[in-house]
């Protein structure tokens, strides 16, 4: 084999060590941020049993124009940004992409939900199946497939050995850090 193999940098010296997590950045913080979701989740479950329980099968909404003249303004909002954000194939596509598919299901549900046992009911049906939801699926996979991407690619410029983690068990990029150890310090360095 001609020139240098893969585990050699192109002057013949070894690559950089895989990264590491730092555990002050990730460890107390994480644990943090994860017992609260839990906690907001232990008080939904009572709660969405007494919603399910105490609301009435029929309401009348006011409003009822407005609320989903709104919700599809917002969401062409979110498609428009999706669109620019993937031309010019930006970062933040991973958040609008899922921000998107959530807003479809939605969509989706509350159409459906609300026209069972009306005239509207098969339109919503083909809406939601035909439109609605696969553009969710869409914008799902569309965000799987940049995160997935961006692994690949911080795993390939890091020089970490083997193969990328798996989306799951990748740790957040930021939280990924080796100090410099010569040369550029990098643009977030405060000037000397």
């Amino acid at each position: 084999m001609t020139g240098p193999s893969r585990r050699e940098s192109p002057s013949g010296e070894s690559p950089p060590a895989a990264p590491k997590v730092d555990e002050a950045l990730t460890g107390r913080r994480n644990r943090r941020v994860s017992a609260l979701v839990l906690i907001i989740v232990a008080v939904l479950v009572p709660w969405t049993g007494y919603l399910a329980y105490a609301l009435p099968a029929r309401y009348d909404a006011r409003n009822w124009n407005v609320l989903w003249a709104g919700f599809d303004v917002l969401l062409m909002v979110v498609l428009a940004y999706a669109a620019w954000a993937a031309w010019f194939r930006r970062q933040i596509m991973v958040a609008t992409a899922l921000v998107a598919g959530t807003l479809l299901v939605c969509d989706a549900w509350f159409d459906v939900v609300t026209s069972f046992g009306t005239p509207d009911m098969v339109i919503s049906l083909i809406t939601a199946l035909g439109g609605e939801l696969p553009l969710a699926m869409f914008f799902f996979l569309l965000a799987r497939r940049i995160m997935r991407r961006t692994i690949e690619a911080f795993h390939r410029a890091s020089g970490a050995p083997g193969v990328p983690p798996r989306l799951r068990d990748a740790a957040v990029l930021f939280a990924i850090v080796r100090a410099p150890t010569t040369g550029n310090p990098g643009p977030d360095a405060p000037p000397s």
